[in-house]
């Protein structure tokens, strides 16, 4: 690849590292040098696209993949399954404290290494050796070779041969993140960006006390990611939930509108005010949230965590309710006023089908009242995304139609079009590679 289509291809990347109080005079789309016409969502179900963005995407990015609290001592150790790239990842924290991460895969015959029951499933726990099922070979938390089943039968076995193969993994702001090229062309802390990184002075650490569920839905991934990067929706879609005396519609003459767009190179981030009044007064629509002192907005009673760190609300928003990171390709990381947080992952499975997971966490509860508390929250919060998650088995039906391809997208959804950008974009820049490597080598590319 040349360095003039480099350079054609993320100077659009480098122009949008930028952070505004509020736009430029009527339009954010306009603020970070986006198109204002209609979109395509090809990307979103040609079969084409999505075997590249797989290389292109997922193979040269920084993935989070949980975080250290799922380490908790020496030998604890986690599975993280991705299929749509045929790789097994073990996370371990060693004797040393030092978290790793290896491919899932014994040096003897391939046998995948770490698995309970069912080989395609994920698994974890807490072990001083990997000892493989198959032919007994064991592995120290170091990812090196302790022990080789008979090997005067081998020959010419070296050690540092048979170590697991490493992946590159770095833990910040308590998340574990890995990624999966030989050399990273970028250090984690160069791919996030000095403004993403500012939420290592978020207390996540504080916040311990998760609730997970996950979901295989018929929809591109990217599709769900489009739905959390806006709060066009929220009136329509979730206006019931705030209020059951509400007309289906929602409260639709008093639109739902984000103060606080941003976008970081790749990774976007948007702030929303609230609480909308007092949250208990809201809590007064429903009495079953009266009852548990919460809805899907987060407890009543908001527990004291200490200071929120400089990352938090950089629009400087009055008042602040919270802040989403959209963190390039597949991460979201959610900080509620309510001293609270979620997460989104969504991970493909084919053009047309994706693993969503989603983590809410809260402090850790001193009372069985707080527990219900955060329990009813957690529970409201999920139907909240399930209300989302409806919606996309009609959206992707839509898009893969081939009804039309321009899709009109307003000013209060820029993060949408900052997001496909930047996949199309890198998925250029592999397309052009492949296609100088073939004409290199006399092949042409795809």
């Amino acid at each position: 690849m040349t360095n003039d289509h480099l350079k054609e291809l993320t100077e659009f990347e480098a122009a949008s590292i930028q952070v505004f109080e509020k736009p430029v005079p009527g339009s954010w789309t306009e603020a970070f040098g986006l198109d204002t016409g209609p979109m395509s969502f090809k990307d979103c179900h040609d079969p084409e696209f999505y075997e590249l963005e797989k290389e292109a995407v997922f193979r040269r990015s920084w993935l989070s993949l949980g975080r250290v609290e799922q380490l908790p001592r020496p030998g604890s150790y986690f599975t993280r399954e991705l299929e749509f790239l045929g790789v097994s990842v073990l996370v371990v924290r060693g004797m040393d404290d030092e978290i790793r991460a290896f491919h899932n895969v014994c040096s003897h015959r391939g046998n995948k290494l770490v698995w309970d029951e069912y080989p395609n499933k994920e698994s974890k726990g807490n072990c001083r050796q990997f000892a493989c099922k198959y032919h007994g070979w064991r592995y120290g938390l170091d990812g090196g070779i302790a022990y080789v089943h008979n090997a005067r039968e081998f020959f010419d076995l070296e050690a540092e041969e048979l170590a697991l193969p490493k992946i590159y993994c770095e833990v910040l702001a308590g998340f574990v993140w890995i990624n999966l090229e030989q050399t990273p062309r970028q250090a984690l802390r160069e791919y996030l960006g000095p403004e993403v990184c500012k939420l290592e002075s978020y207390p996540f650490d504080k916040m311990t006390q998760t609730y997970v569920w996950e979901s295989e839905i018929e929809s591109n991934w990217k599709l769900y990611a489009d739905a959390f990067q806006e709060i066009y929706h929220i009136p329509y879609l979730h206006g019931k939930m705030a209020n059951p005396a509400l007309a289906a519609t929602g409260i639709d003459k008093v639109p739902m509108m984000c103060p606080q767009f941003s976008t970081f190179g790749k990774h976007r981030g948007m702030s929303t005010v609230g609480p909308y009044g007092n949250l208990a007064a809201l809590g007064a629509h429903n009495p079953v949230d009266k009852l548990f002192g919460a809805n899907m907005l987060g407890t009543f009673q908001v527990p004291d965590v200490g200071p929120l760190g400089d990352g938090v609300n950089p629009g400087q928003i009055e008042p602040w309710g919270g802040d989403s990171w959209q963190i390039y390709p597949n991460f979201a990381v959610v900080v509620w006023n309510r001293n609270a947080f979620t997460t989104y992952q969504y991970w493909p499975l084919s053009p047309t089908r994706h693993r969503f997971v989603c983590t809410m966490s809260y402090v850790k509860p001193t009372s069985v009242r707080e527990r219900l508390a955060q329990e009813h929250a957690a529970m409201m919060f999920s139907n909240g995304v399930l209300q989302d998650a409806a919606t996309l088995e009609a959206t992707q039906a839509g898009v893969s139609s081939g009804a039309r391809d321009r899709f009109y997208i307003g000013d209060q959804e820029p993060l949408v079009r900052h997001f496909h950008r930047v996949v199309q974009n890198d998925v250029e820049i592999y397309r052009r590679e492949l296609e100088v490597a073939g004409n290199g080598t006399g092949n042409s590319g795809p």
